[in-house]
């Protein structure tokens, strides 16, 4: 008996996985250098853009989006306001400036009566080996 319902999609050829399989151990190793390597305050983009990427090799083979065009639309939208969300809080980021409590005391430095480079007891200031 036949399916009335059935419908076709086109079918991957295994090469084409293990392509896209060795595609993401690539991109795996790279993460894996990049996390070695300070960028500075790009760190983060360069993080997420081989996410992305690795992401996308994911959506468009193993989830066949390739192959949809709809949905493939809707994928690529969506890291694309993705991408000027996060271009625009990166924005914010770097232009910030720090915020401070209004009642932030500085630090005491010295304790009076401490001996100089000597060792202190924390919890009064008086040199450590003296009795109270």
């Amino acid at each position: 008996m036949a399916h009335l319902n059935e419908h076709t999609h086109p079918v991957t050829p295994p090469k084409t996985y293990a392509l896209v399989l060795l595609a993401l151990l690539v991109l795996t190793f790279i993460t894996v250098q990049a996390s070695y390597i300070d960028f500075g305050p790009w760190n983060t983009v360069v993080a997420l853009v081989i996410a992305s990427a690795k992401g996308s090799l994911v959506a468009l083979f193993f989830m066949h989006l390739r192959h949809d065009r709809f949905n493939a639309v809707i994928f690529v939208g969506g890291l694309l306001f993705l991408a000027i969300f996060l271009i625009w809080t990166l924005f914010d980021i770097a232009n910030r400036q720090p915020v401070l409590p209004s009642n932030l005391k500085t630090p005491i430095q010295e304790f009076p009566g401490a001996p100089l480079n000597g060792p202190v007891r924390p919890s009064t200031g008086q040199p450590r080996g003296t009795a109270q």
